[in-house]
């Protein structure tokens, strides 16, 4: 099991029950030396490391079934970290691969444009994914 810090689609439910068979305890958490940036044509942000913070939500203890249907998940673009949290906790953390840096946007994601109008498309694109069976 392991610590999963979100910081994106994924801290929503909507998104997060969509990849996940269990239930788990969470809180708000936050990133230190990371940025967090729009990903071009894309309701969904990635993090690379630089001089800044990431708030996102901390999910404890994640099965391993469900750790193996997030990699799934975040695909290819994205390399699994394990990174210390602000409050001290290791966590691994979903990081965009250095050569992938093309699909970068220099724009801040917002989780407020995303819960009102990012959601809806996102869902809508990801209908049918469904979680890795344990």
């Amino acid at each position: 099991m392991a610590h999963i810090f979100t910081y994106g689609s994924l801290m929503f439910e909507e998104v997060w029950k969509r990849i996940v068979l269990g239930n788990y305890s969470h809180a708000p958490a936050r990133l230190e030396g990371y940025a967090r940036r729009c990903v071009k044509d894309e309701a969904y942000p990635v993090v690379f490391e630089a001089d800044e913070s990431v708030n996102g939500v901390l999910y404890y203890d994640v099965e391993p079934y469900d750790i193996a249907s997030l990699d799934a998940f975040e695909g290819e673009y994205y390399e699994r970290k394990t990174v210390l949290l602000h409050n001290c906790i290791d966590a691994e953390v979903y990081v965009l691969k250095e050569k992938y840096f093309d699909i970068v946007e220099d724009k801040f994601w917002s989780e407020e444009a995303f819960a009102t109008e990012g959601i809806k498309r996102f869902c809508e694109t990801y209908k049918g994914f469904m979680p890795l069976s344990s």
